[in-house]
């Protein structure tokens, strides 16, 4: 179990100057595919731009601060705002996006559906949680200061903070000071 500060977070910028990423986590394994199986990562949206596409994989998007971001496909749009509930979609499928008003800063994560899933939810707590994974993996994503307790240990995380390396099994207890968010990330291997 590891709390990653956004504060250390490595901002990487975009190639077409639209924004910020800074990659949380990723799992490699070259001897299954020579890119990623799966990827977390925060990025801060400036301006307009088509999303970059990935194809095999899906993918899962929430707007943490900022006024939020339209995507627009051949669907039609959506909305996304900080607080909505996570959107999914196919990383092939084309999409533009533009923000509302200022930069947006939003959760991404992405798996290659042969071989991982993934499901994102976002919570409202004002009262301690008690939560057991029940996936592969989880990550938390805290957009306001919890404590956590876990693995007899205790730690404090700020808003944009994420905890992980949470196996299956794992037990935890959420303790938020006031009415916080935080986005639990579930990974699990793809069934055969």
């Amino acid at each position: 179990m590891e709390l990653l500060r956004f504060d250390n977070l490595v901002a990487v910028p975009w190639k077409n100057g639209g924004g910020l990423t800074r990659e949380l986590a990723v799992h490699l394994d070259g001897e299954i595919h020579p890119e990623f199986l799966w990827r977390v990562s925060m990025a801060t949206v400036a301006g307009p731009g088509p999303f970059s596409r990935f194809e095999g994989i899906d993918r899962t998007i929430a707007v943490l601060q900022g006024e939020g971001i339209v995507l627009a496909s051949g669907d039609g749009e959506i909305t996304l705002q900080r607080d909505g509930d996570p959107y999914s979609f196919a990383g092939e499928t084309p999409i533009d996006g533009s923000v509302i008003s200022g930069e947006t800063t939003d959760l991404n994560v992405m798996t290659r559906r042969e071989y991982f899933t993934h499901i994102m939810k976002r919570i409202v707590i004002g009262e301690p949680l008690a939560i057991e994974v029940g996936c592969d993996e989880m990550m938390v994503v805290f957009n306001g200061e919890v404590d956590v307790e876990a693995l007899e240990s205790r730690l404090s995380a700020r808003p944009l903070d994420t905890l992980m390396g949470l196996k299956r099994g794992t037990r935890l207890r959420l303790l938020p000071s006031a009415w916080e968010e935080v986005f639990l990330i579930e990974l699990s291997r793809a069934s055969a």
